[in-house]
């Protein structure tokens, strides 16, 4: 996305962020400006000016200074000596080389064509021209209060306002909520049992830390014309391929690689539901999935 005329204390807070205090070999190159002794660079100016297109050179420049002198100010304070912060700055670098070897060994990818987003669209009717939208009703509860009891009365159709009254009669603390979710948003098993619900039918959803007694107010009809999911589906199955891409790169890798998980690291391996995936393709279910919500997570029934 193109950005122009950012502030310089936006500019500064990105790059603080991003970039603040990587190890880095002193690039070489015309010096613009030294701070304290350290250069900075036309190559850094050309970094940041890519980073932020349309932005005045003498603005990111200005941030460039400023963020040196934080990182000197860091070191003076000895953060960069922090494991935390070492861990953070050795992750971002490895991200930074692991994605350069990426971008080099794939190189640009093809836009998918029209037929295939058309094709794409067809095959996807409940992220699109099904695409169906639900309200739900939450009485959230403590796990340690569900009981047979509540189980028992979680059955049929029921209003969030009947849960309430059945939970205040049973004197249980609980917390009402309310949350609206389209069907690309959801798992796909739940996508698909609650096509097929009545508003006020009711269940429930089992969380580690709460359990959530659940009615599905209302559910309506909201499709999207396949000019309208043109742009998700072309950034979908670009996606798409590049992720086959980065898969068929590290497969060669691993097969080549001598790779032991120690005894913590194979406890966390056999933990996992399934087998780990270094790229995973999104799926159809998972066009346009943003933040969930406890509404999706873990339905321990739905009656």
């Amino acid at each position: 996305m193109r950005k122009s005329g950012m502030p310089g204390a936006v500019l500064l807070a990105v790059a603080v962020l991003a970039l603040a205090g990587c190890e880095k070999a002193k690039p070489s190159g015309q010096s613009l400006a030294q701070v304290n002794g350290e250069e900075i660079t036309v190559h850094q100016l050309n970094a940041e000016v890519k980073s932020f297109p349309g932005s005045p050179p003498a603005t990111l420049l200005e941030a460039l200074v400023n963020r040196q002198l934080l990182v000197d100010a860091a070191r003076k304070a000895k953060i960069d000596e922090d494991p935390a912060v070492l861990a953070e700055l050795q992750k971002v670098r490895d991200t930074v080389l692991a994605q350069a070897y990426v971008n080099r060994r794939v190189g640009p990818i093809a836009p998918p064509t029209e037929q295939e987003i058309a094709q794409f669209y067809k095959d996807s009717p409940d992220s699109f021209a099904q695409r169906r939208q639900y309200e739900f009703g939450e009485a959230i509860i403590d796990p340690k209060d569900m009981s047979a009891k509540i189980e028992g009365f979680m059955v049929g159709k029921k209003s969030i306002d009947e849960i309430g009254s059945f939970l205040d009669g049973e004197h249980v603390p609980y917390r009402r909520e309310s949350a609206s979710r389209f069907s690309t948003e959801l798992p796909t098993t739940m996508s698909e049992s609650l096509r097929t619900m009545e508003p006020g039918t009711v269940f429930v959803v089992k969380e580690n830390d709460q359990t959530l007694l659940v009615s599905l107010q209302s559910a309506r009809s909201a499709p999207l014309s396949l000019a309208e999911s043109t742009p998700q589906i072309r950034q979908l199955l670009t996606a798409r391929k590049y992720t086959e891409l980065v898969n068929a790169q590290i497969k060669p890798l691993k097969e080549a690689a001598r790779i032991e998980y120690l005894a913590r690291g194979e406890a966390i391996m056999k933990a996992a539901p399934q087998q780990a995936q270094p790229v995973k393709p999104p799926s159809q279910g998972e066009v346009a999935s943003g933040d969930d919500g406890h509404i999706q997570r873990g339905i321990a029934s739905m009656k």
